[in-house]
């Protein structure tokens, strides 16, 4: 064989392998260390509302004090797509800005009241826009209280939890103090997804960052690898 169809085959291989690196990539499933309960399929999200940006961004408020009428399929559809959705599938563009395209964050949604959705911790899915069930419990008084007690968290229809995985970053940049940078300022980038989505949905919603991780992780059966950067507390707001 001549040396170009050495290097030919060289290169070959070096894109079946990433290819096939890619395909078995570890998913979700291969975390998560229970059993998906079940899958829950989003509503497709809208991508034009009746709001604009500009006044989203100029009525948005941390609301704290929300009525007892639960969210729609439709509105934790918008906000999971606001916090973490794919907005271009070929380069997995997400709603929110990664350094690097590294993507270290998960979103959660504790559901404690709706009519659509069986109470319980449910993990989403960007790939397929999907809920994944994780468990039937509702914990929102324990969250409630591991959320240093601000009764908001337990008062809320649903809580939205924001984890990161900052070994992502560290495999990729080996540097602690820069993977945490990176981490904190996706988790951001998404926070406020979720407000101006609140906003546009006639939601309220507040930014929990007092919590004590440790209690998080008894309560919820959130991997290991990852750390609740981030409380969502949203509801409807009593005018």
């Amino acid at each position: 064989m001549s040396w170009k169809g050495k290097f030919s085959l060289i290169i070959l291989l070096i894109l079946l392998s990433a290819t096939l690196a890619y395909m078995f990539r570890p998913g979700y499933d291969q975390v998560w260390s229970g059993d998906i309960i079940d899958t829950i399929k989003l509503p497709q999200p809208i991508i034009k509302g009746n709001m604009s940006v500009e006044e989203a961004i100029h009525d948005r408020r941390s609301i704290r004090t929300y009525s007892s009428a639960p969210l729609t399929l439709e509105d934790i559809s918008q906000l999971m797509w606001a916090a973490q959705g794919i907005t271009d599938s070929s380069r997995n563009y997400r709603t929110a800005p990664s350094g690097s395209h590294t993507f270290g964050l998960e979103a959660y949604i504790l559901i404690g009241n709706n009519n659509n959705l069986e109470q319980g911790l449910y993990h989403y899915n960007p790939f397929n826009h999907t809920l994944e069930q994780l468990t039937k419990d509702d914990v929102r008084s324990k969250l409630s209280e591991a959320s240093s007690s601000q009764e908001w968290v337990e008062k809320a229809p649903v809580d939205i939890i924001i984890t990161g995985n900052y070994q992502k970053f560290v495999d990729k940049y080996h540097d602690e103090k820069l993977s945490a940078r990176f981490i904190n300022n996706e988790a951001g980038h998404a926070g406020q997804n979720i407000y101006l989505e609140s906003v546009a949905r006639n939601l309220g919603t507040v930014a929990i960052g007092s919590f004590d991780d440790e209690k998080i992780h008894d309560i919820l059966p959130i991997p290991s690898i990852e750390k609740t950067v981030y409380v969502y507390p949203v509801g409807h707001k009593i005018d």
